[in-house]
């Protein structure tokens, strides 16, 4: 894991003496150090005039009124809000000159995920990003190669399409890293363009399973247990003590942090009907309470050396135990084109905080004595 400044000081917290959920609540509440848009921002583009660049950059692309356009950039970079539309971040970091690489982590900071390699408009800024172009050039190149493969923007299965064959989103990563040019990119739409949508199709096939999984557990004796509903799944897994409701004026800028994007019984619907993508927030979430991390390892991409047995941690001490869950959490996220654990994001740190446990406690539940005690003020009210 990359130790940043940020990062050191919050594993540093984790690693040794064994923590209580109490006391890491303290530690959230004062001494933790979180990673914020406007510091990736200035980390990706370290120019003293990083301000007015950015605001003329958006002023050009996007030709809204200076005024505008200056009183949003001025919002980013003070913490006020976050862009949530892609293609605005896409625009900024057009707009800053960034690469591929500092993209990535941009999107990431602001919308969970960083370029989705599967998405045939993300890649095509991908591209023009790689080669150092403006964002009209790549508007204009979007739309041509819509004009040729218009399929590849559909946003779930089409009635009577055949069914894609299981091509993870990371395979399409390192044939997209080859692309140096126009023509490469163009070979490469051709040839992987039915491998491509605005959904994460591996993602949603792993979702899928979990998912099937956590509805319809086997039981002891190995027969099926009764089917859970959706609804039960949500209060059984997701819910971990975070409040329900939209209501978040009287919430701690904490709560907030960790109330935004956490799923609903709607949210896990429309994932599973395609009606919106599988979130990271989701996947994260699903793979802690399957606690899959202690298997080695399923079909994934750079897991295939590795056998498929159950890691036993008696003969390990709490922080190998952490260190290897990391290690498998992160592989499980890049074969799903999903940015690894940031220690600096605050959902990923409670992440890190519950893979934590020995002893035969389930990660999940030591997760959710720290979000108990997080809302009990809130719960109480």
């Amino acid at each position: 894991m990359d130790r940043t400044r940020i990062s050191e000081n919050n594993m540093s917290f984790l690693e040794g003496k064994e923590r209580s959920p109490r006391e890491l609540v303290a530690f959230l509440k004062k001494g933790a150090l979180y990673r914020s848009f406007d510091q990736v921002l200035s980390r990706a583009c370290p120019d003293e005039k990083m301000t007015e660049k950015l605001i003329q950059g958006m002023i050009e692309i996007t030709g809204e009124k200076p005024d505008s356009v200056a009183r949003k950039v001025r919002n980013w970079l003070k913490g006020k809000n976050i862009p949530k539309n892609r293609k605005t971040l896409f625009q900024i970091c057009f707009a800053l000159g960034l690469n591929e690489g500092e993209t990535g982590r941009v999107l990431g900071a602001a919308a969970e995920t960083g370029i989705h390699y599967r998405n045939p408009d993300e890649l095509v800024y991908a591209f023009a990003l790689r080669m150092g172009k403006s964002y009209q050039y790549a508007e204009d190149l979007r739309r041509n190669i819509q004009n040729q493969y218009g399929s590849m923007w559909s946003s779930g299965d089409q009635e009577g399409e055949e069914e894609r064959p299981s091509v993870f989103t990371r395979q399409i990563w390192n044939e997209f890293s080859q692309v140096t040019d126009e023509a490469s990119l163009m070979e490469f739409f051709q040839e992987h363009g039915k491998d491509l949508g605005v959904l994460h199709e591996t993602a949603y096939q792993k979702f899928m399973k979990l998912m099937d999984y956590l509805q319809q557990p086997e039981g002891l004796n190995g027969k099926t247990e009764e089917k859970y509903t959706m609804d039960e799944i949500m209060d059984t897994y997701f819910q971990m003590h975070i409040p329900e409701g939209r209501k978040t004026a009287d919430y701690t800028s904490l709560q907030k942090l960790v109330r935004k994007y956490w799923p609903n019984e709607t949210s896990l619907f429309n994932m599973k009907n395609r009606k919106e993508d599988v979130s990271r927030k989701v996947m994260v979430l699903l793979y802690l309470v399957t606690e899959e991390f202690d298997f080695c390892q399923m079909n994934e991409p750079d897991m295939n050396e590795q056998k498929d047995y159950y890691m036993d941690d008696e003969e390990e001490d709490a922080d190998t135990v952490l260190e290897r869950r990391i290690k498998q959490m992160n592989l499980f996220l890049k074969a799903y084109g999903m940015n690894p654990l940031d220690p600096g994001n605050l959902f990923d740190y409670l992440v890190l905080y519950a893979m934590k446990s020995r002893d035969g406690e389930p990660v999940s539940e030591r997760m959710e004595q720290v979000l108990e005690l997080l809302f009990q003020e809130e719960e109480k009210q």
